[in-house]
């Protein structure tokens, strides 16, 4: 599996020891578990286990994507500065709308993050080319080549979702949903953008000078269900107040989705600037200077 992806500041407290280094503490030993008096209580405290399987670490459950965003100090943490890959929708797409409309019950746990935040490192890979045509001289040994273009390729993501609680599915379905969204145009009768191509989304991640809030259109999703994992049911779109530590059991309300335990979703986005940006705020200086990157570039 890969690591997972803490925010730079954590969601533990942060100390000194003698020598110096600075550590974070991200959970304690949960009350009431005593040290392990028999070969029997050992192998269960070493799998996180309590007496009777009770989940001891189920204190830190739903901490996974940090929801709270804070930081070490307790301060808010915005997912603007977090340094975790983001796709996210332009805030003049979100009046009301996607993730942002309150009675939309599938999208509504992107709201905290402002978009889809891989928890899991995920692999990205990035192509930059520059084209050049080759020209074929007669009675010429090698031949002469003229440069045509530069362009970003097509980036692709890879990462892991897992399921450990209510939350977490939640969360999943609504990423799931939220990437078939993006690769669908506006259309119906009773649709004031009907023939409005797919929406842009912004990619970030891994800090300011990495992916500066790229802008993209997503051209492939795609999810994989494995058949060697375990499947829960999920409550999605629940009204019932689920703490972050609830793990699985029965709920009053929310549409029943089975969903397994560890998935992977896999893009492919393409990066994509508009020709006003590019005549008015790309120069080679600027790019290689750094300030491009307040315009997406890369």
């Amino acid at each position: 599996m890969s690591t997972l992806q803490q925010p730079q500041y954590g969601f533990g407290s942060a100390s000194t020891d003698p020598s110096g280094d600075t550590t974070t503490a991200t959970f304690s030993n949960p009350t009431g578990i005593a040290s392990p008096g028999s070969a029997s209580q050992a192998r269960l405290s070493s799998s996180g286990l309590a007496p009777g399987a009770t989940p001891s670490l189920s204190s830190i459950a739903g901490q996974v994507f940090n929801w709270a965003f804070n930081s070490a100090n307790g301060d808010v943490t915005q997912p603007e500065n977090d340094w975790r890959v983001r796709i996210s929708l332009s805030p003049n797409m979100l009046e009301g709308a996607w993730y942002n409309d309150p009675n939309n019950f599938i999208l509504a746990p992107l709201q905290a993050t402002k978009g889809v935040i891989f928890p899991y490192t995920p692999q990205v890979t990035v192509e930059h080319t520059a084209n050049y045509e080759p020209t074929r001289l007669t009675h010429s040994n090698y031949p002469s080549y003229f440069y045509q273009s530069s362009e970003v390729r097509e980036i692709s993501i890879q990462g892991e979702f897992t399921v450990q609680n209510y939350k977490e599915g939640q969360y999943l379905m609504a990423a799931i949903h939220f990437f078939r969204a993006v690769t669908k145009m506006y259309f119906g009768q009773t649709d004031q953008l009907a023939g409005t191509p797919p929406p842009m989304v912004y990619l970030d991640g891994y800090g300011y000078t990495y992916l500066p809030h790229v802008p993209c259109v997503v051209t492939r999703f795609s999810h994989t269900m494995p058949q060697d994992v375990d499947y829960v049911d999920i409550p999605v779109g629940s009204t019932d107040n689920i703490s972050g530590s609830m793990l699985f059991g029965s709920v009053a309300s929310g549409v029943p989705t089975r969903l397994p335990t560890l998935s992977t979703i896999s893009l492919t986005l393409q990066p994509i600037y508009s020709r006003y940006n590019v005549s008015n705020n790309f120069s080679l200086r600027n790019f290689v200077t750094g300030a491009a990157l307040n315009n997406g570039f890369i």
